[in-house]
């Protein structure tokens, strides 16, 4: 998957559990997101200096960022992995320079050894001094002590800088620059007794990388050192379309290199060869390309770039970066992607999340189902929790709300399918939109599945039966092994029920898509696929007496079974409880077309009685998202 990171929007910690405090502001009198104001990158400072730091051009944020809620003594930091500090072993440490968006007092430098990064170990400073005073800009300090680098029994190299946070809301307050530009390194900060004394991520990295470089001579330097490192590409790729991938370029050498080629091999077989597509500096650059797939056959391979020639000449035994893939021939289209809300009626940032999935479903229309699952957090008492649903909470890793998983999808690769969903709502579209990006449309994960959806409701006995049917694609059980998961909820619109919202309560809150009851297994029940290429199955529910079929759907999802994230939903469908026709036959008349159109445009007017089936985007309104997504449907959009 190609690393993104979601915008920090404000974001948050607006939930009923957090793990930790949300210490980092922004200036408010500043834009919400850093900017950069871009600059030449950096000159060599002599003939055998380089730069070496999370970006090396003179790039400074006009927007600062501060703890200015709290004061005292701290520390920032970044960490450079080993795979950057290598190139500059042997050399000489002369300096440091840090970038600042407003003067600060008690400054020092100083560099450590990581030993470890999980947990994070430092170990004696290999520079530490004190800086006598600063200015809003780059501040240079010559190193009274400069060390010599070494990258023995260490993980990386810690470069930072302490401060003397003032707590308020002056500029001054708001000193520490950020910009977006390299990868994005972990940084940490040391607040005293705020973080225990210990080093913390604190979510600086969502701003991007901290300001601060430093000053390297060695007379060994050579003048071109092609260095590739960060390779992240697609988990999955399909043959025909190729393997998308990102890795960063950089040249460790005093000159520019121009000339230079890489081959993309699968399995050890040269795929194709990347050609000189930017010159290269030690600032690097981040090459997006895609590896042709021909002949490859589907299953897991070895994806590798390897350097072919530096400056024209061949590589002998050329470094590599590699990757792992897996490749598929053929699927089935995305039916519906799949949001599963945690939420609850003692939750005051709740709505919030809600109000953001309103967004998301706007931009998405019917193309998305939600499913709207109440937990007991922060307390007991909302009438709409079910066992099954506290459950399967615990099974997708909730501990929050408002929280939610997109497809069962880690986006990010951090390691969790849960997000995190109270943004105000001012912000609520521009998270709407990152999210409709990163996890449905840049989604690579094949839907080698179709799912359908039979209801059959027998209202004397308020008997539900659900049959749920589906093709399996060839290479299914290549690609996700010999059994899949059949998860399938039941769930109800406009009901009416006492909210908390940001400390108030509402008593006529309206709730929609709320999950009912859970046929299947919270987990999944467990399908074979093994030599097959359809599955089936059956479920009886009986609605309780106070439930209304006509405002209820079934949703039906097929996905993973795997260990930690690896539960991602393959396909999903929805349909209303009682339409067991097609989705968009607003007539009932068996197909759809113009007079299924009408048909929504003359109950948004208010001509006729709206009816369940016209609310397809399940907003609880029948509007124009409606109309569109008739259409879309009648067009086989």
């Amino acid at each position: 998957m190609m690393k993104k990171f979601l915008l920090s929007l404000v974001m948050v910690a607006m939930c009923a559990t957090v793990a930790s405090a949300q210490l980092l502001q922004r200036n408010a009198a500043q834009p919400l997101t850093p900017r950069s104001m871009k600059a030449p990158v950096a000159k060599v400072l002599g003939p055998n200096q380089l730069y070496m730091g999370p970006y090396v051009s003179d790039a400074l944020s006009d927007n600062g960022l501060g703890l200015a809620g709290y004061q005292g003594v701290f520390q920032m930091g970044t960490v450079l992995p080993l795979e950057m500090v290598e190139p500059f072993s042997g050399g000489v440490v002369k300096a440091i320079r840090f970038g600042l968006c407003a003067p600060i007092s008690d400054g020092a430098v100083f560099i450590y050894p990581v030993t470890s990064l999980s947990p994070l170990t430092l170990g004696e400073p290999l520079a530490q001094q004190d800086v006598a005073s600063t200015e809003a800009g780059w501040n240079q300090v010559e190193l009274t002590n400069p060390f010599t680098i070494s990258t023995d029994g260490i993980v990386g190299l810690m470069l930072g800088y302490q401060y003397r946070q003032i707590k308020g809301s002056t500029t001054n307050c708001y000193p520490i620059s950020v910009v977006k530009e390299g990868n994005i390194l972990a940084s940490y900060t040391n607040a005293g007794s705020l973080t225990n004394n210990q080093w913390q991520d604190i979510g600086l990295s969502e701003y991007g990388n901290l300001s601060i470089q430093a000053i390297v001579e060695n007379e060994n330097f050579p003048p071109y050192n092609l260095v590739m490192s960060n390779l992240v590409n697609y988990t999955y790729a399909k043959v025909s379309d190729g393997l998308a991938f990102t890795v960063n370029l950089s040249n460790y050498g005093i000159a520019t290199l121009e000339n230079y080629t890489i081959d993309m091999l699968v399995d050890d077989e040269v795929m194709g060869t990347i050609d000189s597509p930017q010159a290269l500096t030690v600032a690097g650059v981040n090459y997006q390309g895609i590896c042709p797939l021909n002949s490859v056959t589907s299953g897991e391979h070895t994806f590798t770039l390897r350097i072919k020639t530096v400056a024209g000449e061949e590589v002998t035994d050329g470094a590599t970066v590699s990757g792992t893939f897996m490749a598929y021939t053929t699927a089935f289209p995305r039916q519906k992607n799949l949001v599963e809300q945690f939420t609850s009626t003692t939750c005051t940032w709740c709505p919030l999340g809600t109000n953001m999935l309103k967004a998301l479903q706007n931009l998405c229309g019917d193309k998305m189902v939600w499913a709207a699952v109440h937990v007991n957090i922060p307390s007991t008492g909302d009438p709409f929790v079910i066992s099954k649903g506290s459950q399967l909470a615990n099974y997708l890793g909730c501990s929050s709300a408002p929280s939610g998983a997109f497809n069962r999808f880690d986006a990010e690769m951090t390691g969790t399918i849960i997000q995190s969903l109270g943004y105000y709502e001012e912000y609520a579209q521009m998270a709407a939109e990152m999210i409709k990006e990163l996890y449905f449309d840049n989604n690579p994960t094949p839907a080698l599945a179709s799912v359908n959806i039979e209801p059959t409701y027998d209202e004397s006995t308020r008997k539900l039966a659900i049959k749920v049917t589906g093709q399996l694609g060839e290479d299914y059980a290549t690609i996700y092994g010999s059994t899949m998961g059949l998860t399938v909820y039941v769930t109800e619109d406009s009901l009416v029920a006492r909210q908390i919202n940001q400390c108030t309560y509402v008593n006529d809150y309206l709730h929609n898509n709320v999950v009912r009851a859970i046929p299947s297994a919270f987990s999944g029940d467990v399908i074979s696929v093994t030599g097959k290429t359809e599955f089936e199955k059956d479920y009886t529910v009986t609605l309780n007496a106070t439930w209304k079929p006509e405002n209820m759907h079934v949703i039906a999802l097929v996905h993973r079974l795997g260990a930690g994230t690896a539960k991602e939903v393959i396909n999903c469908e929805q349909v209303p409880l009682l339409s067991a026709g097609v989705i968009g036959d607003i007539n009932g008349d068996g197909v759809v077309d113009i007079a299924d159109v009408n048909a929504v445009i003359n109950m948004m007017l208010g001509k006729v009685e709206a009816v369940p089936a016209a609310d397809l985007n399940g907003d609880g309104s029948v509007d124009i998202a409606d109309v569109n997504a008739v259409i879309n449907i009648m067009l086989g959009k």
